[in-house]
């Protein structure tokens, strides 16, 4: 089983320590950074990262400036904030800006982990969505036209009769192509079809 990445950022080394080894498991690799100058120069451990602990008082940038370049750089982690005092509307617009949470320190070290916990499910969830999106990406591209209007008429709920008329062939042509379509797609029933395929269409702008 894959360990999965957590970043740890405070520019405070005894905090940041003690929040790397909060969330350190068996399971889970930790990396952590000084500040969010070289996080954000770390490519490879922002796109790899199921979650971010980042303290919400960096001194080299704020946190909504934060969450825009790591959107802008195409991270999926989720972040949990951790921060000492602070004003209120900092933690709402972290969190509106989609932060899974703002947590004030002290940390409860067994909260903390269950945040990250959540966002490592998280993440997961999101790279399973990718990659049945991904593969039903793949399998429409190997479809003819002709397999491509079937699908179409099959999703609208059209029966083969129906389709026969609509296209100008035979019904029995039009099984041959659903038939193939079906194969192609490694769908065994009409249900499945439609649901990867509604998935698709509703969520295929996250792959880009």
């Amino acid at each position: 089983m894959a360990r999965e990445l957590v970043c740890v950022v405070d520019d405070d080394e005894r905090a940041r320590r003690a929040l790397a080894e909060a969330v350190a498991g068996p399971d889970i690799d930790v990396q952590m950074f000084a500040g969010a100058g070289s996080l954000l120069q770390n490519r490879s451990a922002i796109t790899r990262a199921a979650c971010l602990v980042v303290s919400a008082t960096l001194r080299d940038i704020g946190c909504v400036e934060l969450q825009s370049s790591l959107l802008a750089i195409g991270s999926r982690a989720s972040i949990v904030f951790v921060s000492g005092p602070c004003e209120v509307i900092q933690a709402v617009q972290a969190l509106r800006r989609g932060a899974l949470d703002f947590m004030l320190k002290p940390v409860d070290p067994l909260q903390l982990r269950e945040r990250v916990n959540e966002a490592i499910g998280i993440h997961c969830a999101h790279r399973g969505r990718r990659s049945r999106l991904h593969a039903v990406s793949q399998h429409l591209g190997t479809l003819t036209t002709r397999e491509r209007e079937v699908l179409e008429r099959v999703m609208e709920g059209r029966q083969n009769a129906e389709i026969a008329v609509d296209l100008g062939i035979s019904t029995k042509t039009v099984e041959q192509h659903r038939a193939r379509m079906m194969a192609k797609m490694k769908v065994g029933s009409l249900a499945e079809l439609v649901v990867q395929v509604t998935e698709w269409r509703l969520l295929s702008d996250p792959l880009r």
